[in-house]
């Protein structure tokens, strides 16, 4: 069964499945699968979603549990949830079509991988902004420290970019809110905490992650961006240098962050393109 949240998910967060727009012979239906990073959901990959199913795609994304909320949802989520349900998406897309091609974003690239080593069958994968090791060496600690500290404030931080990172987190859960206002500074403890649990969880995936690239022999397009301090370009170069695979490209887009596939993103279009290009004539 899909993941079902105990918790408020907003619909734009939620899971959505998208049939394919255009009538296609049996044996030649595409479908998509597309499976959201850590602290994401849904919502951050919908446009392009819907810019593939105008192509006639079938295109499917879950939400991953713990997910689609603030980040204190994370407590009781991981590793093995999120595996499970990238697995139960790959059947929801298997189920409508002939020929399957994933698409991860940060985190997720690991579960698409997870997926295709598994069941198999998968056409092609396109990566955006991978990620094969933390990106500050201190998150390699949680799995002690979350035995004593519960919770990790990244607010607090004195890093410029985490900072900047829980203002994005933020505002794009709800883009209204006036995040200077001292009245929700007073709240911001609450809601961008993140349990160490839950981080754990994240480091422990990334670790599995690097167990996996070795053996991905599928053709690949991998995306990252310049300026990405959640997921550095050297991930995507680290794995590109791993897979196996004859059939990959790596692309790095100069002045673009981790959000490659969003609209706001100039780098997007180009993204959109490729994207749309490897799926339809591969």
């Amino acid at each position: 069964m899909p993941f079902q949240p105990t918790y408020d998910v907003p619909a734009e967060r939620r899971a959505y499945t998208l049939p394919a727009s255009e009538p296609t012979e049996p044996g030649h239906r595409i479908g998509v699968l597309i499976l959201h990073g850590f602290m994401g959901s849904p919502l951050s990959s919908r446009p392009l979603a819907e810019h593939l199913n105008q192509h006639g795609l079938f295109v499917h994304c879950p939400l991953l549990p713990g997910h689609g909320h603030y980040p204190d949802k994370l407590a009781g989520a991981g590793r093995r949830a999120w595996l499970a349900e990238a697995e139960e998406a790959y059947h929801v897309v298997r189920s409508h079509s002939d020929e399957i091609f994933t698409i991860g974003h940060s985190m997720g690239n690991i579960l698409a991988a997870h997926v295709a080593l598994k069941f198999g069958g998968v056409r092609g994968m396109a990566m955006l902004a991978p990620i094969c090791d933390v990106p500050d060496r201190r998150l390699r600690l949680v799995r002690y420290a979350r035995f004593f500290l519960p919770w990790y404030y990244p607010h607090k931080s004195k890093r410029e970019s985490m900072q900047q990172l829980v203002r994005e987190r933020v505002l794009d859960f709800d883009p209204t809110i006036d995040f200077d206002d001292p009245a929700f500074q007073a709240t911001l403890p609450v809601l961008s905490r993140v349990p160490l649990s839950g981080m754990h969880e994240m480091v422990s995936t990334i670790e599995h992650g690097r167990t996996l690239w070795p053996r991905l022999d599928v053709p690949v397009r991998i995306y990252a961006g310049e300026d990405d301090h959640a997921a550095p370009p050297a991930n995507a170069q680290q794995i590109f240098a791993v897979l196996p695979g004859k059939d990959k490209q790596l692309t790095i887009y100069p002045h673009a962050g981790h959000e490659l596939m969003r609209p706001f993103e100039p780098a997007h279009e180009a993204v959109w393109a490729s994207i749309l290009n490897f799926i339809c004539s591969g």
